[in-house]
């Protein structure tokens, strides 16, 4: 990508990643380039003529044209559509129910002991009893079906 022939105005991608972390790149807007080749987006970030973040803490983003960065924005899209579905079918199914209930039975319990005043968590001790209440209602659960 030759970053010479841009101009105030233009939109460019911005590539964050693509690997097992997922992906992430965006679209934004030139607003200034020097005169020797640093470009300023809209968002205040700036590159060197290569493309490159400037002064960049850890990994840098790097520019690329709009066509690949709304090819990675779409394959972060459909990515983000699966992990919804999949999710959907495990709280579909009974053991996905079974876990959604008894998370809920347990924000329960737990809020009705802060109104009463019983759960003061400064030294913790209230986990054991959080993780006690999951214990029995998801037996309680596994061992009986639900009547709807």
């Amino acid at each position: 990508m030759n970053t010479l022939e841009l101009k105030p105005g233009d939109k460019i991608g911005v590539f964050f990643y693509d690997d097992k972390r997922g992906t992430k790149a965006v679209i934004e807007e030139v607003t200034h380039i020097s005169s020797s080749g640093t470009i300023t987006l809209k968002n205040g970030t700036r590159y060197n003529r290569n493309g490159r973040e400037v002064g960049a803490l850890g990994e840098g983003t790097y520019l690329c044209t709009t066509e690949k960065a709304q090819a990675v924005i779409k394959k972060a899209e459909q990515r983000k559509q699966q992990k919804e579905e999949e999710y959907k079918a495990y709280i579909a199914s009974p053991e996905g129910r079974r876990d959604k209930a008894a998370a809920s039975a347990v924000n329960a319990a737990i809020k009705v002991l802060n109104q009463y005043g019983w759960y003061a968590d400064v030294d913790g001790h209230m986990d054991a009893i959080e993780s006690e209440i999951e214990q029995i209602i998801k037996k309680y659960v596994s061992e009986h079906e639900p009547t709807s």
